[in-house]
């Protein structure tokens, strides 16, 4: 593990027990961290987390027996119980009828360039990480991670990036998790084989995905629990934020006003933009205009979750196989540039 101005950028080889015990050993303290902030936002004692992360156990390793071998090993290195991984991995379909206004993301059409605000609680800003992973096969990703957690937002070698937005909703959702859901989109070569992993992962979950390839192609699915619907592409700047858009989904009044103010907003500066580049993708993350309900989010308290507001902002250029980074919601802060390759 090295380290930059921003975050620590992990880098992981080898097989499944290799990559995990390596990230559970590097991010050992800062996962002792994540347990102890999802183990509040959770509100159950640990017998309770236990119960639910058993079920999870068992979805993951249904779907890959490679991603639960990692998230074992992750926990072996970190010395922590396997079960706490599991839910950390899970932890979007623990918390899934929270309302929480959080996450803007973008795609322009027919370019490479795909990037998002995370927005979540305050503490997560000194805990994330970059990670980048390279496969025995040789296939690599670059991601950005919350430690514990084996898949989020990121791009391959393949040139396939991917990105999400939370999206509550009162429905069990008892599938394969999203971030697992994530994971398997990082490990794919090609957009169709990332469809295939979406499809093959069926229902169970909250949350937009939006994944797009170096040649500009892209598709974009939202979940809610036991249904699935892809948003039509139809226009040349695809954006979304945390409510439902190929559904009427009835969230709280707030959360909704927030979600559909930045979504106005980013098509806005998208008709204004008449360039589309990274720079131009930036710029948009960066907005300000309206500060109780900006794309770049302030920390301001929210219902149970605390202070939240824009960790930070990743933009991709999946043709260059580049990473433009920033921790935080300054706006006017610099990027800074990771690269797939380590040269």
């Amino acid at each position: 593990m090295t380290s930059t101005d921003t975050v620590p950028l992990l880098e992981l080889r080898g097989d499944a027990y290799a990559r995990g015990f390596a990230h559970g050993r590097a991010l050992a303290e800062r996962i002792g961290r994540m347990i102890e902030v999802y183990g509040r936002y959770f509100a159950r004692s640990e017998a309770a987390v236990f119960g639910v992360a058993r079920h999870f156990q068992h979805v993951i390793a249904e779907f890959s027996r490679e991603y639960a071998e990692e998230i074992e090993a992750v926990a072996e290195g970190a010395g922590v119980d396997p079960l706490w991984i599991f839910a950390l991995n899970a932890r979007s379909e623990f918390l899934s009828s929270m309302p929480a206004a959080e996450c803007t993301a973008l795609h322009f059409g027919g370019t490479p360039f795909l990037g998002q605000n995370w927005d979540w609680e305050r503490s997560l800003e000194d805990l994330i990480v970059l990670a980048r992973v390279t496969r025995p096969d040789g296939h690599r990703f670059l991601m950005m991670t919350e430690p514990g957690i084996i898949g989020k937002i990121g791009l391959n070698s393949a040139g396939i990036g991917v990105c999400f937005n939370f999206l509550p909703v009162a429905k069990p959702t008892n599938g394969v998790p999203v971030h697992v859901l994530l994971r398997a989109v990082l490990d794919s070569t090609s957009l169709a084989a990332a469809r295939g992993a979406i499809e093959r992962a069926g229902h169970g979950r909250s949350a937009n995905v939006l994944v797009a390839d170096r040649d500009g192609q892209r598709f974009d699915f939202e979940f809610a629990g036991d249904e699935r619907f892809e948003l039509p592409d139809n226009d040349e700047v695809l954006a979304h934020t945390n409510h439902y858009l190929g559904r009427d989904i009835v969230v709280l009044r707030e959360l909704y006003e927030n979600s559909s103010i930045r979504l106005a907003r980013a098509a806005q500066l998208g008709r204004a933009h008449s360039q589309r580049s990274s720079e131009a993708m930036r710029s948009m993350l960066s907005d300000r205009d309206d500060p109780a309900n900006s794309i770049c989010q302030s920390y301001r308290p929210q219902m149970l979750l605390g202070d939240i507001g824009t960790v930070c902002s990743i933009v991709f250029d999946l043709a260059a196989g580049v990473m433009h980074f920033r921790r935080g919601n300054a706006p006017h802060a610099p990027f800074q540039i990771y690269r797939i390759d380590e040269n």
